[in-house]
């Protein structure tokens, strides 16, 4: 057993210091990526279960959650009836659409994962920059996208959207509303 330990780790030396591991983002997903993904998960469910969050439901606050959605999260998520920005068709591992996996988080692991972010995924931590007020109503917007209802899903569809190229100026003009 020993004898096997010490061989696993020695591959596992030669794979990482030797650097032929495929780091490319182009890379289909193997082992490597399904234990971190399982690794990830099984972390935000410990780190995140703890976190006693209440998420408003006022109009206001879920306009203000998807105003934030709108300009952090939506090139690299979508959303119900808004595809990902081109640049997000490039991620690896591609970020999970908020009408998906995501809904399989509790209140608290979802506000801690926006809050905090995950490493090597793309995914920011937007405590840093974001209050906890703010956080919550982007969770709440996150938690209400399974219930849009049409006019709301139009108006998500309608407005501008960082990282797609609506807004693209034409050659020799500066660009409006270019965020990064």
């Amino acid at each position: 057993m020993f004898a096997v330990l010490v061989l696993a780790m020695g591959v596992g030396a030669f794979l990482v210091h030797g650097g032929r591991l495929p780091i490319a983002a182009t890379t289909p997903p193997d082992l490597a990526d399904r234990i971190a993904m399982t690794a990830r998960f099984e972390a935000v469910r410990r780190q995140g279960s703890g976190v006693a969050v209440t998420l408003p439901s006022d109009p206001a606050s879920l306009a203000r959650g998807r105003d934030h959605y709108v300009e952090n999260c939506l090139p690299c998520h979508g959303a119900p009836g808004v595809e990902r920005a081109e640049f997000a068709e490039g991620m690896n591992p591609i970020a999970p659409d908020i009408d998906g996996a995501l809904q399989g988080y509790s209140d608290g692991q979802l506000f801690w994962v926006i809050k905090n972010g995950i490493r090597a995924t793309g995914m920011p931590g937007f405590g840093r920059n974001h209050t906890d007020e703010e956080i919550a109503a982007i969770t709440a917007f996150v938690r209400h996208t399974a219930h849009l209802s049409p006019e709301e899903r139009q108006a998500l569809a309608a407005a501008p959207h960082p990282g797609h190229h609506q807004n693209a100026a034409r050659p020799g003009e500066a660009e409006a509303d270019h965020h990064h």
